[in-house]
């Protein structure tokens, strides 16, 4: 079918006009021949690229046919098909298609017209005929490889025609003026060359080359004015060295005229620069912006060298003085650099004027250059290095993309990540799209960070700059938040596309993201290490309420350090805090460790305590073969070849080369530490008399008890000795550790005990039912059993449930918690898990109070409400920390602690963001000092700053302590100052290193949040607390204390929070000494009296306003005169003092458990010993293992 047929011409005209004009062809069937040929015709135009041959068509269309369709056209119409006699159609590249009309003949219009169309399509599909110049023009402008091919070639030609022109200097001997007898020898000698035939062919045949080419860029490049390329200097150039050769090919008698090829060094140049544009419009790979200038510098800087060379040889032949080339080249570099030395000299006067020109060019062209070179030079540095030829093939490095750098913290994630052995020969890629500072520049060109720290200015949304760090090759990538930016919600916005981006570039490099809010896990669910800043830090201040200095507890705990800290100072808790502070979280496999391979097939708690008594190390968790971490699984479990463990230690086990050797000189170490505890723990015998007289009541109480007990011997109280831990004093014996729980009746009869009835009617032991944010992990908490109204929740608003307006009003069980921010986020949410985590007691239960700094009229997230009202004994109300009555509203004289945490913008500079809460939080200091404030702070540096005290010199010479670790190279100088070591004040900066260690230790966020409550897991322990007594000095020391809790009741200590008081023995210099003393004489009174009574006036004022009863505010300055550190896993010998709280993690708990069994301090209570077959077979096994691993 020739219809269906010519359907498939792509062309849509032809198709038009074929469609209309061959309906008639099966009228008469003596052209159905011509099917045949239109098929062929069609078949090869859809599978050419060619313009069709239209021609071809109108040969097989008859005669006949065309008459018939063109009977009815008007006259008018027909005379127009005459101007198609002879019609030419172009096309690009192709050969002229002639159609000539057939005689005695019209054409149907409609053939007209399509041909037309034909011809205008053709023209705008396959361009216009190319005539000479355009093909000259394509093959040297316009082609980037054509063109660079023959500029490459031009510039060879230039080079060789000054090369030769080198070698006629060299080769002419003078000789030709003796042989044609001129009589002015100075004249002739500078028209007039000797120069060989050979030499003269060579020459010429170069300066053709160059010629034609010029003549082929005057074709191409002429635009209708001779003149303007008259006065191109190129032009110019190219005539004086390369046209008299050519006329000198015509005129024998001009081969020995001279002529100054010297000076096509200057073509060459600009030749040079044109070849550097094609270079980097050919190649693939991007040349360097500055090298380019290098390049242009240095060829200019040879251009002016030879050019002066070669040109005042060639005069110093007219003078008396002749030089060679070699002299004329010293000559120049010698007046170019220095004054000259005067041992060459020029003695004509076109010589002279020579040299002035080339230093008056050199004086304007040379500074331009450097110039534009130094300008490239410092745009290039500001954006960074391009790591793409960098690198060699075996060279490891990380990526760490962040929006803004800061030098301390750059300085932290360089001195985190390079302290394991591991990363010693990583290089770090900095990725940022802002300029570094300063103070930034000058850490990295520090010799330990300019070898491995490589700085790209760019950003991770662009591939382009991706490929310069070299992402796909990346070991990791590091995606972290700057806090420089206000908005944290548009941070964490910056920081999924970021991380969007890498995955799009390099789906198979690992991301360790560091975001601010939980919501945002969600979109980055992919990332191999995720650390959400709310989540720790809200849970860290909330632990931190309950166990007292847990936050400096875990920021040491994850702080690489040797723990050399404060080892050079004369205070002897400066040197038990700094030592401790070195002891890190561990893993190793259970089968490949000589701490814990001997205990394969033992319990859990068991290999815990033996291995700190041999070793000092501490075993907390392990890993199980399905992958889930256990906090302290208790007895329950049994240590197999293949288990994970995880243990605090001062050392990896890993890194002691010789075991014996370096366990000893840990032993040492922490004997030393140990020395200086016991000479600080003398005490008069007047204070243990009044200490004696105190508690004498009790200890009869006490002797009655212990009499009772045939194991446990009395411990004495009468003499001074006792307290000094006397050699003969008696020590009552402890349980062995035997791996077993040993079932007793009071436990047995905790099981059926019953919390109070109205705990019981309220509360169930569930997850809570609501959320704030999707992620959260579910978590066993307190819950009501009947959601609270909403109206119920404000605390200082009366409603038609409770008419109370003040936190007092409520007479709340135990002391609440008071949680000032200035507005609610979904991190508050973690704040509440810890503190209503199922394994709390009920009755020790904390309120919590959030004081909100909103508007009166606004109200919390309407979702966050709900989440809330499901948990007991939480509030809400409007008010500033600022406002003393919003804090006696909030019943700031009974409360436990007070939280103060900053979520707002502010817009001051970096580091006076802290200043409006640094301000507040020591107003509340000064009011209420006996209040616990635990503070979060932007910048750590702050510090210092938190309860500020003028007065109070020994804290004020904690500066001294904090400059010397500054010079000896400490990550953290500030850990000795009093807030934090006693864990008052916290920075989420020091959450950072959590992520940095991520990459070797993997385990770390997981344990973490195991650690801090945010997530459960079946089967796993929890971290709580308790406090030593009077009465619990018994245990004598830290090792029996351990044996104790693991014996009774399978619990594993893990630090110790101690206070002690601060007074003049503490200051080591006497110089200190006497101005302690002249600061207390000078300031007490002005210090005690005045502004104690302004203080107590106010809050007196304020509290009767409220209608509040004024016995309930204290204001004593006890508290000011103790100082509180921590103490990470101590050592065996470690004696135990009255007030020192201890760090556990209990072994687990069930859900149905009551308060006596949850209590923390179960495992200390002294009872008789209750010994089974069992206990005398692995206690024996215990003394005989002892004996066999004791280390000599």
């Amino acid at each position: 079918n020739v219809k269906c047929s010519i359907n498939d011409i792509s062309n849509p005209t032809l198709t038009s006009y074929l469609n209309d004009n061959t309906l008639n062809i099966y009228e008469n069937t003596s052209f159905i021949h011509s099917d045949d040929i239109i098929k062929n015709c069609i078949k090869k135009w859809s599978t050419s690229t060619e313009p069709p041959d239209v021609s071809l068509l109108i040969d097989i269309i008859p005669q006949k046919f065309i008459e018939v369709n063109t009977k009815n056209i008007p006259p008018n119409i027909m005379e127009t098909d005459k101007l198609m006699s002879e019609d030419i159609v172009k096309s690009d590249n192709f050969e002229l298609i002639k159609v000539t009309n057939y005689s005695n003949s019209t054409l149907n219009p409609n053939v007209s017209r399509s041909t037309q169309d034909l011809r205008e399509r053709a023209r705008l599909q396959y361009g216009e005929e190319k005539g000479f110049k355009s093909r000259l023009q394509e093959y040297f402008l316009v082609n980037y490889k054509s063109s660079l091919r023959i500029r490459i070639f031009n510039f060879l030609i230039k080079i060789l025609s000054c090369i030769l022109y080198c070698v006629r200097v060299l080769n002419d001997e003078g000789n030709l003026l003796d042989k044609n007898n001129y009589s002015n020898f100075s004249d002739h000698d500078l028209f007039w060359v000797d120069r060989s035939h050979t030499l003269w062919i060579l020459q010429t045949i170069v300066a053709f080359f160059s010629i034609i080419n010029t003549f082929i860029y005057f074709i191409i490049t002429y635009k209708g004015s001779i003149l303007r390329l008259l006065l191109n200097i190129h032009f110019l150039l190219e005539i004086v060295t390369s046209f008299p050769l050519i006329v000198s090919v015509f005129l024998t008698t001009g081969r020995e005229i001279y002529v100054p090829i010297f000076l096509n060094c200057w073509l060459a140049n600009g030749i040079l620069n044109a070849i550097l544009n094609d270079i980097n419009r050919v190649s693939n790979v991007k040349h360097s912006a500055v090298s380019r200038q290098y390049v242009i510098l240095l060829s200019t800087l040879i251009c002016l060298v030879f050019t002066g060379t070669c040109a005042i040889e060639h005069l110093q032949r007219a003078g008396k003085n002749k030089l060679d080339l070699f002299t004329s080249f010293y000559f120049i570099i010698v007046t170019f650099s220095t004054v000259g030395y005067g041992d060459v000299i020029v003695d004509t006067k076109i010589t002279r004027l020579i040299v002035i020109s080339l230093i008056v060019a050199a004086i304007i062209i040379i500074p331009s250059k450097v110039e534009t070179l130094a300008q490239t030079y410092l745009e290039h540095k500001r954006t960074g290095v391009d790591c793409t030829q960098g690198f060699t093939k075996g060279d490891k490095h990380v990526v760490v993309t962040i929006t803004h750098f800061e030098a301390d913290f750059l300085q932290n994630f360089l001195t985190e990540f390079y302290a394991h052995r591991e990363h010693q020969g990583y290089i770090v890629v900095l990725l940022s799209p802002a300029e570094l500072d300063d103070k930034t520049k000058l850490l990295l060109k520090i010799p330990i960070w300019s070898q491995h720290v490589v700085y790209i200015r760019g950003s991770a949304l662009k591939d382009e700059d991706l490929e310069r760090a070299k992402l796909s090759t990346a070991v990791a990538c590091f995606i972290l938040s700057a806090r420089h930016i206000n908005n944290k919600i548009t941070t964490d916005e910056h920081t999924i596309l970021r991380s969007w981006a890498v995955k799009d570039f390099a789906q198979h490099v690992p991301q360790y993201v560091h975001i601010f809010r939980p919501e945002t896990k969600l979109h980055i669910e992919y990332a191999e290490v995720i650390i959400c800043e709310d989540e720790f830090k809200y849970s860290l201040l909330g632990n931190n309420t309950i166990v007292p200095g847990l936050s400096t507890f875990i920021t040491l705990l994850f702080h690489t350090s040797r723990g050399e800290e404060g080892q050079k100072s004369q205070e002897p808790w400066h040197k038990i805090f700094g030592f401790h502070s070195g002891n890190e979280i561990y893993d190793i496999r259970v089968g490949d460790s000589r701490f814990f391979g001997d205990y394969i097939g033992k319990s859990f708690v068991y290999a815990s305590f033996y291995a700190h008594k041999s070793f000092g190390v501490c075993l907390i968790a392990v890993e199980c073969s399905n992958g889930e971490i256990k906090l302290n699984p208790g007895n329950k479990h049994i240590l197999e070849i293949d288990d994970r463990v995880f243990y605090i230690a001062l050392t990896n086990e890993e890194s002691l080369s010789n075991f014996k050797r370096d366990i000893n000189k840990q032993r040492k170490n922490m004997n030393k530490t140990l020395s200086a505890t016991k000479s600080e723990q003398v005490i008069d015998n007047d204070e243990i008399e009044k200490q004696i007289q105190i508690n004498q009541h009790k200890v009869k109480l006490k002797k009655t008890l212990l009499q009772k007990a045939k194991a446990i011997t009395t411990f004495k109280f009468d003499s001074p000795q006792t307290l000094r831990g006397d050699s003969n004093t008696i020590i009552p014996n402890i349980d062995q550790v035997t791996g077993y729980d040993k079932p007793s009746s009071d436990e047995d009869d905790d099981l059926y005990e019953n919390d109070s009835d109205c705990f019981n009617n309220e509360i169930i032991k569930t997850y809570p039912p609501v959320s704030v944010y999707i992620g959260t992990a579910p978590v066993i908490c307190h819950m009501l059993k009947k959601q609270r109204p909403i109206c119920c929740l404000q605390i200082a608003e009366p409603c038609k449930h409770c008419n109370f307006r003040t936190a007092i009003e409520y007479n709340f069980p135990s002391k609440a918690i008071i949680v000032a921010v200035d507005k609610t986020s979904s991190g508050l949410y973690n704040l509440i898990i810890p503190l209503r985590a199922y394994y709390r007691p009920v009755e020790k239960l904390n309120p919590i109070i959030l004081l909100l700094e909103l508007k009166d009229t606004q109200t919390p997230n309407p979702a966050f409400l709900d989440a809330i009202s499901w948990f007991p004994m939480i509030y809400w109300m409007h008010g500033k920390i600022s406002n003393l009555e919003n804090l006696l509203k909030a019943g700031v004289c009974n409360a436990n602690s007070i939280i103060v945490i900053k979520e707002g913008s502010t817009n001051v500079e970096e580091h006076l963001a802290d200043c409006s809460t640094i301000i507040t939080v020591q107003k509340i200091h000064r009011m209420f000092p006996s209040l616990r404030v635990i503070t979060e702070l932007t910048h750590a540096s702050n510090m210092r700053f938190m309860q500020f005290d003028a007065y109070n010199f020994y804290a004020l010479q904690q500066s001294k302590i904090e400059k010397r670790e500054k010079k000896r190279g400490s990550q953290m100088p500030f850990m000795f100052r009093l807030p934090f070591a006693q864990g008052n004040v916290f920075s989420a900066s020091m959450l950072d290193r959590l992520l940095y260690q991520a990459l070797v230790k993997k385990y770390l966020i997981k344990f973490t949040r195991l650690l801090l409550g945010i997530e459960q897991t079946s089967g796993s322990g929890y971290l709580t607390s308790f406090k030593i007594s009077y009465e619990d000095l018994w245990i004598k020391n830290y090792g029996r204390l351990f044996q104790k809790l693991s014996s009774s009741c399978s619990d594993i200590p893990i630090g110790i929070y101690r206070t002690k008081k601060m007074d003049l023995k503490a200051l080591s210099d006497k110089f200190e000494k006497i101005k302690y003393e002249e600061y207390n004489n000078k300031n007490d009174i002005h210090q005690n009296n005045f502004y104690r009574e302004n203080l107590s006036r106010v809050v007196a004022e304020g509290m009767k306003n409220l209608g509040l009863i004024y016995d309930n505010y204290e204001n004593n300055n006890e508290e000011k005169d103790k100082l509180s550190y921590v103490i990470i896993n101590p050592s065996h010998d470690m004696e135990i003092e009255e007030g020192d709280i201890i760090y556990i993690i209990r072994a687990p708990v069930k859900e149905s458990a009551t308060s006596k069994k949850i209590n923390p301090k179960r495992g200390l209570i002294r009872k008789p010993t209750q010994l089974s077959k069992e206990i005398n077979v692995l206690s024996n096994y215990a003394s005989q293992y002892n004996e066999e691993t004791k280390i000599k």
